[in-house]
């Protein structure tokens, strides 16, 4: 009977594809960490871009499908986007101070969802779910309590924050690869 393998064993051969992901990521974490406000306004910029191009791509789409009875909502789904990525590329500072009051609206709510959920499954993933929303809450509570004023730097020192431990974590997934198959 064949052996089958495990998917670290499969990729072992890719481990240092993995380590240099992490390392490119911790650098890009540190230096969005060191500088802030250019991570703020290049995630600012970076969707805007992002939604310029969904919403030609459904305007466009709408014309092409007409005939579909989706046809207006696509249209006006697709103008949104349109106007919204113009606006965040014309108005960085105003579309930075924006998105960082969603940022901190929607880890509240998420916070809040997530003790909710961990009561209605107590007691089987009750200590982690409620350490998960109280931290999203707790950052929430502190974008708000500093927002706008905080609007130019905290989006950017999060992402910067994200990128260092995706970084970290693509490093042990590396090692655990790179070990793999060689008990």
């Amino acid at each position: 009977m064949a052996k089958t393998k495990t998917i670290a064993e499969e990729l072992h051969n890719c481990w240092s594809w993995f380590f240099a992901l992490g390392v490119l990521l911790l650098l890009f974490g540190f230096a969005v960490i060191i500088f802030p406000a250019a991570g703020t306004f290049t995630v600012e910029i970076l969707f805007g871009i992002i939604l310029l191009v969904a919403g030609i791509t459904q305007v466009v789409l709408a014309f092409q499908a007409r005939k579909w009875g989706g046809f207006l909502f696509t249209l006006l789904a697709g103008l949104l986007y349109l106007v919204v990525g113009v606006l965040l590329l014309v108005f960085p500072l105003q579309g930075t101070i924006t998105l960082t009051l969603l940022l901190g609206a929607a880890l509240l709510l998420g916070g809040i969802f997530k003790v909710a959920l961990a009561f209605k499954t107590k007691p089987d993933m009750y200590g982690w779910l409620t350490f998960d929303g109280v931290i999203s809450l707790l950052l929430g509570a502190l974008v708000l309590a500093g927002w706008p004023s905080d609007a130019v730097w905290v989006m950017g020192l999060l992402f910067g924050i994200d990128l260092l431990f995706s970084g970290l974590s693509q490093m042990m997934i590396a090692f655990a690869l790179k070990y793999a198959g060689q008990k």
